[in-house]
């Protein structure tokens, strides 16, 4: 198979993704239970560092949790330290979820890990894994798109 190409048979390829995915995960899994907090926690942890700071509805749209189980979840990572729940000023009755210094640490060090392997892995220069890894995004968002499109055909 051509570099670039993806040919009839992409076992190998699917594969490797595979492999990609699960290896993710452990590391997920491992700092989580390092941190004391559950892998969709530290998911939150990270959304909130991407948006500077997110409402509790945003969280558990981003999850596919329910408000009861982000409510019980933002009490363990503000009890633990890493959130704080900030006044929402466009809504008195909610609130905003801020990174602590230690949720920063957190999904820092994650960062930080992901980096150590994409460093060493791309170590010739970062345009071509930039772009694959931007094509790879985007593909699996249009994917995602095009399932909810198709579970609910009326736009409803």
């Amino acid at each position: 198979m051509q570099p670039g190409r993806l040919g009839d048979d992409s076992s190998e390829l699917i594969a490797a993704f595979d492999a990609v995915v699960r290896a993710n995960a452990s590391v997920v899994t491992q700092v989580s239970a390092r941190a004391g907090i559950h892998e969709s926690a530290l998911r939150a942890l990270t959304l909130i560092s991407d948006t500077g700071y997110s409402t509790p509805t945003e969280v558990a749209g981003y999850l596919g949790l329910t408000s009861g189980a982000v409510t019980n979840m933002v009490d363990r990572l503000s009890a633990a330290g890493f959130v704080e729940r900030q006044r929402n000023p466009n809504d008195r009755r909610g609130s905003h979820l801020v990174l602590s210094s230690a949720g920063t640490a957190l999904v820092a060090e994650v960062r930080q890990r992901y980096a150590d392997v994409l460093r060493t892995v791309d170590s010739s220069g970062s345009a071509d894994l930039l772009h694959a890894l931007s094509d790879i995004a985007n593909g699996l968002l249009q994917q995602a798109a095009a399932i909810s499109a198709a579970k609910d055909p009326d736009g409803a």
